[in-house]
């Protein structure tokens, strides 16, 4: 392996554990000073516009947990629409993307067996399964 390929590896690695921490810490915030909606503005002062344009609306479930954001571009228009939900043990099992006037588009449900991740299907905007991706897992003895 390239020494570059390894620096490359080394950092991906550093910021996906980085990242973690912060959406944790972020969801503990969130259900602590129990945040249902979070609303991102931008102001784009160079450009002249005097008056915030929303960039984000993200709502929360009382656990602090992400179920919907939607993302906005310059005009208005929804460019991103996701809705999530989770099961009793807080593991993400269904991910719903949308268009901007809320169809379907597409569902990845993730199934779990003892707190592991053992298949993740794909489906599209019919609920017709077109993809499944399993996980196996091998154990030191």
């Amino acid at each position: 392996m390239s020494e570059r390929i390894r620096t490359a590896l080394v950092l991906a690695s550093m910021f996906l554990l980085l990242a973690g921490q912060v959406v944790a810490q972020s969801t503990r915030t969130i259900k602590e000073k129990q945040i249902a909606t979070r609303t991102v503005m931008e102001y784009f002062v160079e450009e002249g516009i005097d008056e915030p344009l929303i960039e984000s609306i993200e709502r929360y479930n009382e656990k602090g947990e992400l179920v919907e954001i939607k993302e906005f571009s310059k005009r208005g228009e929804v460019k991103r629409w996701e809705k999530y939900a989770y099961d009793e043990n807080d593991k993400l099992v269904e991910e719903v993307f949308l268009d901007a006037k809320g169809r379907v588009e597409k569902t990845e449900r993730t199934l779990y067996v003892e707190g592991l991740r053992t298949e993740k299907q794909y489906f599209n905007h019919k609920d017709i399964l077109y993809k499944r991706k399993v996980y196996e897992y091998e154990y030191r003895k």
